[in-house]
């Protein structure tokens, strides 16, 4: 009977921890973490290049300034907590070969995550090509000298070999008379032609002296005639 007994008193103590329940918090994270890096064509980090980070503010794609940093020895700029979304993540400031890119790019931000996005600063090109022929045939003209300027430092009254002190891009037209240019992406640049044996600016028509952008993985095409 003792036994019967003291297996009941067992059974009903298993019953009744079986009914306990057991409370637990759940706390859902609404931020991520995110991190920047710049590098050049080799891997190689580009440290102390500004960083901005953008918050769109309205259903129209006009985006505030969030934070700003600077990126370390190893290329990268923390901004640490932030909640989960999408940012626009902009540096002007970065050069490769000393010719300043423009980086622009939205990032996502994702909950309860670590992010470090690397981003090669020179994937912000597109190409620019000249083609430049003579206005009496329309023939190609080869070896002719063509540079690229910064807009902020092109001068119309400027000699030749004051504009190849500032061109960030120089080249010689191959025997189809082109010439084809590698270009940071949504930088204004000016074009020079001039003969290479004289020194002198060449006068002619097509996109001489124009201020031009290429997009992102874009070509622009621009034939320039010499008279």
């Amino acid at each position: 009977m003792k036994s019967k007994l003291t297996f009941l008193t067992l059974l009903l103590a298993v019953l009744f921890s079986c009914k306990k329940t057991t409370n637990v918090d759940l706390e859902l994270s609404t931020s991520g973490k995110l991190a920047y890096k710049l590098t050049d064509d080799a891997g190689k980090a580009i440290p102390n290049v500004k960083v901005s980070l953008l918050v769109n503010n309205d259903h129209y794609s006009n985006y505030v300034l969030l934070d700003s940093r600077v990126t370390d020895g190893n290329g990268q700029a923390d901004f640490g907590d932030l909640n989960a979304g999408n940012y626009q993540v902009v540096s002007d400031s970065a050069r490769v070969n000393n010719i300043p890119y423009l980086v622009k790019e939205l990032v996502q931000v994702t909950a309860g995550a670590a992010k470090t996005k690397e981003t090669k600063v020179t994937d912000f090109s597109g190409t620019y090509v000249m083609s430049v022929k003579s206005s009496n045939n329309s023939q190609p003209l080869k070896n002719v000298g063509v540079l690229l300027i910064p807009s902020a430092r092109y001068s119309y009254n400027s000699t030749t070999a004051n504009q190849l002190k500032v061109a960030h891009f120089s080249g010689l037209t191959n025997d189809a008379g082109v010439v084809s240019f590698k270009v940071p992406s949504d930088m204004g640049y000016y074009v020079y032609v001039y003969n290479t044996v004289t020194n002198a600016s060449y006068s002619g028509y097509g996109g001489y002296y124009s201020n031009f952008t290429v997009q992102r993985g874009a070509t622009v095409n621009n034939t320039y005639t010499i008279y």
